[in-house]
């Protein structure tokens, strides 16, 4: 028998009450567009249902193909993340006989459905909002991306479309049919995730834990470079941020690469040569974003801009629909973070990326520990997450520490290369045993 496609499955929700029965959606209602037809919103391997029972909304992940170990896969994640799920994840249940179809059973995961907009459509909507794509580009930084990577895991598909932000600013992942955990080490990877965000030369070899290295540099240098520049937004196209496989395949000959490298901001601009640099190096070869953001001077609030975004004119785009998406509402306040101080002028020619030590805003001296704005709880010198509460932390946070001689970072050497760095996050970092218990 064939596997069921998307028309199948959106045909047999129609009808919650047969395709449901016996669970406790047999009596949910789905989610209608103007047509009175199912809400749809398809990738590249599932399509997703919102459906609500009583007063939760559940989205229903179905496979558009079948899976053999998937199964084993979702069990092998919830009790790996069992105690320890990170805020950006939502909750999930992998349902062997979840929708019937045709009077055949087919498996579905069931999520926490997730109001917001995916990635692009947030960017899109606050382009003369610099402040608001800077304090999401922290967040990234201190939440979804130090998660993933103090988890030893690797969500194997970080692109706009997975990555939605609530009308409260917050940042959660969805799609987890591809992750990565250290049981499936030596496997060979399911998907091989969107090209826009990936490593140009990966392959379905390429499955371990650092396969999130490279699009969380992409997202973090796209955040910055958007909110020093919004014409930048008319690399958009649809199906991306500002990057394409093409930028990354060919840095030198990129138009985009080329605006970045002559960026007014020093941080984009030398994040933009470290990430050209990335292009070139093995996929496990490239550093996590600690490792490539340190010396990086932190990014002033940019001016907000009056007019339309785009070097040709080009409007904001409108939120593109996402597996996890509802209908836009009204966005609610966010909490401010305060406004990074401008970064100290730099020489125009980068210097090779070295260990070098972490400049410091002007006159603040060194650094005692993060202090939290939320809970006041006092973090280590190098987070960049709130161990309490997981709010995002920044320079401006920190404390100063008490009179004395400061301690070098790093002693004096030669450059190295990126592919030589250290590449572990652990000194002044956090484990599972830090994350949020549930």
């Amino acid at each position: 028998m064939a596997w069921p496609g998307i028309t199948d499955f959106s045909e047999a929700v129609q009808n919650p009450g047969l395709c449901f029965r016996g669970t406790d959606l047999e009596g949910a209602e789905v989610s209608v567009n103007r047509m009175g037809m199912p809400l749809l919103y398809s990738g590249a391997f599932a399509c997703v249902y919102r459906v609500t029972a009583g007063d939760q909304a559940i989205a229903v992940r179905c496979f558009t193909r079948e899976v053999s170990d998937q199964h084993e896969r979702y069990d092998q994640l919830s009790g790996y993340l069992m105690g320890a799920l990170p805020p950006s994840f939502v909750d999930f249940q992998y349902v062997k006989s979840g929708i019937s179809v045709r009077g055949s059973w087919y498996p579905v995961v069931r999520m926490e459905w997730v109001d917001g907009s995916p990635l692009s459509g947030f960017v899109a909507e606050s382009l003369d909002d610099p402040d608001a794509l800077l304090r999401l580009a922290a967040q990234w930084r201190g939440g979804p991306a130090a998660s993933l990577r103090g988890l030893g895991i690797a969500h194997n598909d970080l692109q706009h479309g997975n990555v939605m932000v609530q009308p409260d600013g917050r940042i959660r992942l969805v799609d987890y049919d591809g992750m990565f955990l250290p049981a499936f080490r030596g496997q060979r990877s399911p998907e091989l995730g969107h090209k826009n965000f990936q490593h140009p030369a990966r392959t379905a070899e390429d499955y371990d834990a650092h396969l999130d290295n490279f699009p969380s540099l992409v997202i973090y240098l796209s955040l910055l470079a958007v909110a020093t520049d919004p014409d930048l937004w008319s690399f958009f196209n649809d199906d991306n941020l500002i990057f394409t496989r093409q930028d990354y395949a060919d840095p030198a000959g990129s138009a985009l690469f080329d605006r970045l490298r002559r960026s007014s901001e020093p941080a984009v601009a030398e994040l933009a040569r470290r990430l050209e640099e990335c292009c070139s190096l093995a996929l496990d070869e490239v550093p996590d974003l600690e490792t490539v953001l340190e010396g990086i001077p932190p990014v002033a609030a940019a001016a907000k801009p009056t007019g339309a975004a785009g070097a040709g004119g080009r409007a904001p785009a409108p939120a593109a629909a996402s597996p996890a998406q509802a209908p836009p509402g009204p966005q609610a306040p966010t909490a401010a973070i305060p406004s990074q101080p401008a970064a100290p002028p730099q020489a125009s020619a980068s210097p090779p990326l070295t260990a070098a030590p972490v400049p410091q805003p002007p006159g603040a001296g060194p650094m005692a520990g993060a202090i939290c704005p939320n809970c006041r709880r006092t973090n280590s010198l190098a987070a960049t997450i709130c161990a309490g509460c997981w709010s995002p932390l920044v320079p401006a946070q920190r404390a100063r520490r008490p009179p004395g001689p400061a301690v070098p970072v790093a002693s004096a050497g030669p450059p190295v290369g990126i592919a030589t760095r250290l590449r572990s996050w652990a000194s002044g970092g956090f484990g599972p045993g830090e994350l949020r218990r549930v």
